[in-house]
């Protein structure tokens, strides 16, 4: 019998985390704590829950049975926690965020401010990062990811489409002239993302045709924001997230070229670690992005 719940908390999060120190950082404990609380849970199961050697931490077939009911009996009292905290069945607890810096901090942050003024109780961490962070490591509850989804341990719930359009300014086109195929790209200046491994490919497509083209550039960075700064200061012309640009658009400090050329939307979505049941804070607070961003304002 199991007769301390945090070796509970602390056995899932080694399973999902898929090591001790790893796990130990999530949950900001030291590795020795970790160590003792899955020896002693061990002991009151009877059975090995992981192999462990020099090199790796392997979850036991019994390890991975007791991980998956045990997530769910953790859930289940998280979520009873949260009814009898608030008897009404008001929304508490706190909700960790994860979010890419420059749609993070214009359109999550408004979102979760908007989404407290609802339900006072429920608190946020947001952390803001264009990096893509493991949920299970981090201990992040939510990821709104920019992207396609690559890891299948995780959930998605698409909120709404992102689309990447050429953009330049009034200044820049009269300088150097409006492209009016795809092809004319190669005799401007682009301003590309760059990070290592990453090959810049622009495939854009109109009603009947599709044109990829490798781009490079002597203007490149890993960061949305200095991206966007070069192209509003007339240095050349970028593929950017139209959410990231449409005041800019608005203004007319900068202007869409190639209109009938667009780059396939990709989604933005709503992303979660497979850990059931889902508490309630969470599926509402999906429920709420899911709603407010049905009419996207950056679409209007």
């Amino acid at each position: 019998m199991v007769r301390n719940l945090d070796d509970l908390a602390v056995f899932v999060r080694v399973a999902e985390c898929g090591s001790f120190s790893a796990a130990a950082r999530a949950m900001d404990l030291a590795p020795t704590t970790v160590s003792k609380q899955i020896a002693r849970l061990e002991r009151q199961l009877g059975a090995t829950l992981f192999e462990r050697n020099t090199r790796q931490l392997k979850i036991t077939e019994e390890g991975r049975a007791v991980a998956e009911r045990a997530r769910v009996a953790l859930a289940l009292l998280d979520e009873a926690a949260e009814i009898a905290r608030a008897g009404s069945g008001e929304l508490t607890g706190t909700i960790r965020v994860k979010a890419p810096v420059p749609f993070g901090s214009r359109y999550v942050a408004a979102a979760t401010a908007a989404f407290r003024k609802q339900h006072p109780k429920v608190g946020f961490e947001l952390h803001l990062t264009d990096r893509i962070v493991d949920l299970y490591a981090g201990d992040i509850d939510v990821a709104i990811r920019v992207a396609k989804l690559a890891d299948s341990r995780l959930i998605a719930r698409r909120l709404a489409d992102n689309h990447r359009i050429l953009v330049a300014t009034p200044d820049y086109l009269a300088e150097r002239g409006t492209p009016e195929h795809p092809q004319d790209l190669a005799g401007h200046t682009c301003l590309l993302v760059a990070y290592p491994g990453l090959r810049n490919i622009w495939t854009l497509h109109d009603d009947e045709t599709a044109v990829e083209m490798a781009v490079s550039s002597d203007l490149a960075t890993d960061n949305g924001i200095t991206l966007k700064t070069w192209c509003v200061a007339g240095l050349g012309i970028s593929l950017r997230e139209l959410w990231d640009v449409t005041d800019e658009l608005k203004a007319g400090r900068l202007v869409q070229i190639l209109p009938s050329w667009k780059e396939e939307a990709s989604p933005i979505s709503f992303v979660r670690p497979k850990r059931e049941p889902v508490p309630k804070r969470i599926s509402v607070f999906g429920d709420f992005l899911a709603q407010l961003w049905r009419n996207a304002p950056w679409e209007t």
